[in-house]
């Protein structure tokens, strides 16, 4: 969506984060109960990380105030290849002997902290930064990274929201039209992962990373 609403609706850099965050919110509420329903959430890890991303959330969004958009544009855009690399090579994880909350508890805590001021900063909600995180750092399998990784961005995103909306980087005009499309994406999207094949999800998530890739390095080197 950051993408999108710069490089396609020429929305101010910092208004976007802001108007991303709410929309990434909207999306992971939905996205989350889908995946719950479906057997594909772990609570506890989720909890865990999202409530150490709410201290993260809160300093990204105050760090995010003096930086200039272009700074903001690179931090972006180097998330988001770090992303796509640690996705092009797959870990062999076995999904079938993972056991709900067996994860190193200090590493959770760094990555909710990452994916907190990810969302603070870059109102990103982190989530193309998570699940490689989740599948590298914790050994979570794709498929219950995917789903909880909605989870810590839920919590994630309600603790820094009201930072946003002290600093003014909300339009609720933008922020309305944006979430018209966001309802039935993310129903559609929860669907789509939950049954598809781990390799398929994967290929799906490389390919959008490229794609924001492209879109974010065109618009902050010529634009």
């Amino acid at each position: 969506m950051f993408p999108l609403l710069t490089f396609v609706g020429a929305v101010p850099v910092k208004l976007a984060t802001g108007t991303n965050l709410i929309h990434i919110l909207i999306a992971a509420a939905i996205g989350s109960a889908s995946h719950y329903r479906g057997g594909t959430v772990d609570s506890r890890s989720g909890f865990y990380l999202g409530l150490a991303g709410i201290g993260g959330g809160l300093i990204g969004s105050f760090l995010s105030v003096p930086l200039s958009p272009r700074s903001l544009q690179f931090i972006y855009l180097g998330v988001v290849g770090l992303a796509a690399v640690m996705l092009f090579i797959p870990l062999p994880i076995d999904s079938e002997t993972y056991r709900i909350g067996s994860f190193n508890k200090a590493a959770g805590v760094a990555v909710g902290l990452m994916v907190g001021s990810l969302a603070g900063l870059l109102g990103a909600g982190g989530g193309f930064i998570t699940i490689p995180l989740m599948t590298y750092f914790l050994k979570i399998p794709l498929k219950v990274a995917i789903g909880t990784s909605l989870l810590i961005i839920l919590i994630t995103s309600l603790g820094t929201l009201w930072a946003k909306l002290g600093v003014g980087h909300i339009d609720l005009s933008i922020t309305l039209l944006a979430l018209i499309g966001s309802i039935p994406g993310a129903l559609i999207g929860s669907y789509f992962s939950r049954r598809a094949p781990v390799r398929i999800l994967r290929l799906t998530l490389l390919s959008l990373l490229m794609v924001i890739f492209l879109m974010v390095a065109y618009e902050t080197l010529f634009c």
